[in-house]
């Protein structure tokens, strides 16, 4: 008969450590993914802080305004957190195709784009043929088009 009972104890004590440990995983597992929830809405949050929009007139003619076959925009920032004031801060396409050689200017002057503030922004091109083209700027996942005729 006592060995019926040691068998028993062993078992529960067989099942406690089992319990223990599922308990640890998913208390760790709980505690991983808090954290990313918390770091992504970290990310979210710069995202959602972030707008702006292209201010300048299509009509007024944005390319080839100084003689150089340059389109040049002016982009406000509409949203409530300050900006690099730098081409790092854009990704600019024309025409679908990436633009790597892009200048940016404050019009306030700084190296920093302040809510409601507008930079000028060239980018060098080669020359555009005649007919519609799409320019589109992504500054922290906001996205903004601009169409245009040369």
């Amino acid at each position: 008969m006592a060995s019926g009972g040691v068998a028993e104890m062993v078992l529960f004590i067989a099942a406690l450590l089992v319990a223990a440990s599922v308990a640890g995983t998913l208390t760790s597992e709980v505690t991983r993914i808090g954290d990313a929830i918390s770091d992504r809405s970290l990310d979210v949050a710069s995202d959602v802080r972030t707008d702006v929009e292209i201010v300048s007139d299509p009509a007024t003619g944005v390319y080839n305004a100084s003689g150089n076959d340059n389109v040049t925009v002016y982009v406000r920032n509409t949203g409530s957190s300050s900006l690099l004031a730098e081409p790092s801060t854009f990704d600019v396409l024309l025409d679908g195709t990436y633009q790597g050689d892009v200048s940016v200017a404050a019009m306030q002057g700084g190296a920093m784009w302040h809510e409601g503030e507008v930079v000028e922004l060239t980018i060098r091109t080669t020359g555009l043929d005649p007919g519609d083209h799409r320019l589109k700027l992504v500054v922290n996942n906001d996205e903004e088009v601009l169409i245009f005729r040369t």
